[in-house]
């Protein structure tokens, strides 16, 4: 899979937990896919990354952070991460995505 990625998306970096900020960034302004020349496509990929982590974290926080009475939609999750995310401040985008996209959907699915 990584022969299909240009080299710019090759390049190794060191492991570092992906920021709030940078999920909303790669939504709203396709910053996750960078290197992707065409702004379509990069908005596509970008938007298919953040999503996908919005997926991953949900599943992984499911009936222990967030307790939907009905699975939601993907497009449900995402939006409610998107707005919240769009009304914390500066300094909570800088926090480790993860946790916050898991208070995100804990407030919009609490537990009993």
């Amino acid at each position: 899979m990584l022969a299909a990625l240009p080299a710019a998306a090759q390049q190794s970096e060191t492991y570092r937990p992906v920021t709030a900020g940078e999920i909303y960034a790669g939504i709203m302004e396709g910053a996750l896919a960078s290197w992707v020349q065409d702004p379509a496509q990069r908005t596509t990929l970008s938007t298919a990354m953040a999503t996908s982590y919005i997926i991953g974290v949900a599943d992984s926080a499911r009936n222990r952070q967030w307790c939907p009475k009905q699975p939601p939609s993907i497009q449900a999750l995402s939006g409610v991460v998107l707005d919240y995310l769009a009304d914390i401040s500066e300094a909570r985008r800088s926090e480790n995505a993860a946790a916050v996209i898991a208070e995100a959907l804990g407030r919009a699915y609490p537990c009993p």
